[in-house]
């Protein structure tokens, strides 16, 4: 008796869990469903004649060029301060813009080199559309000068509805989709699925739609004043010059070697020296006795 209650209890347990993870498998299953609903839906809470309605589809975006006192610790703060609103970094780029490059006597065996740099950093946000001006003023709190601002609003309310309504449309009639009345089984299939991935190509750019009207896009460009990196560094000339001994018998044999090479070229042109001699000896024979009178 007892083997029997616990195979009935055991199977119990098993229903029991099953039934558990199907109901997890559906609760976590509804909101990607809605989600997907949301791109072709036509309900709107408000009105949407009005352009100012709650309701109408519009895109925010900033880009923002400035100039900081500090682009490292101005980006930490921008990239804290969207963090804490539930925003996304989509990039953040922090890069050196380098420019002269001087160098100057600094000890006997050292010098000091001087780079001039600019630090920039670029950076793609995405924040709630209601929280864009907020982080816009954060930004222009910190800045020193504003190179220039620019803020956009786009309405995409008639894209998103042009696109629901094809969907809707195309869904009504679905069971009239045929490519032509001599098509072939295959010919119809292959219709039914082009159009089917038009719809889901509709329904995914209504969907992006819907994330750029939740999520804004600022675009950031920092900038400070120029900088000096200033760095006492060996002197490569005179750390590698040798001793004074070294240099004698170094400078020695360089004028060994110029003398060969000097004497080898007048060598060289011993053709010209025996010509030069013949004439020499011509013009002294010929009229080297002759005198004025």
């Amino acid at each position: 008796m007892r083997p029997l209650l616990c195979y009935l209890l055991l199977g119990a347990i098993t229903l029991v869990a099953c039934q558990a993870n199907m109901e997890k498998r559906v609760n976590a299953s509804e909101p990607a469903a809605a989600y997907e609903i949301a791109a072709d839906s036509t309900q709107f809470s408000n009105d949407i004649a009005a352009l100012n309605s709650p309701s109408r589809k519009r895109i925010r975006t900033a880009d923002v060029r400035c100039r900081v006192n500090n682009v490292f610790n101005a980006t930490a703060a921008l990239e804290q301060a969207v963090l804490s609103m539930n925003g996304v970094i989509v990039e953040s780029t922090m890069r050196n813009s380098f420019g002269r490059l001087s160098e100057a006597p600094y000890s006997a065996d050292s010098m000091k080199r001087i780079q001039l740099y600019t630090p920039t950093a670029y950076l793609t946000l995405r924040v709630p559309a209601a929280g864009l001006d907020s982080i816009v003023r954060i930004l222009t709190a910190m800045s020193s000068f504003i190179e220039h601002r620019t803020l956009k609003e786009q309405d995409k309310t008639l894209d998103y509805l042009s696109n629901a309504l094809k969907n809707k449309d195309t869904e009504k009639n679905a069971d009239q989709l045929s490519p032509g009345k001599n098509s072939t089984p295959l010919d119809v299939a292959a219709y039914q699925d082009a159009k089917r991935n038009v719809a889901i190509d509709r329904r995914i750019i209504n969907l992006g739609i819907l994330d750029d009207v939740n999520y804004a896009t600022f675009s950031v460009q920092l900038f400070q004043p120029e900088v000096a990196d200033i760095q006492v560094v060996v002197d490569p000339g005179k750390v590698v010059r040798a001793g004074f001994g070294a240099e004698l018998l170094s400078a020695a044999g360089d004028g060994v070697e110029i003398f060969r090479n000097v004497f080898i070229f007048l060598l060289r042109l011993w053709p010209f020296w025996i010509a030069g001699a013949a004439g020499w000896y011509l013009y002294r024979r010929k009229w080297g006795n002759v005198s004025v009178k």
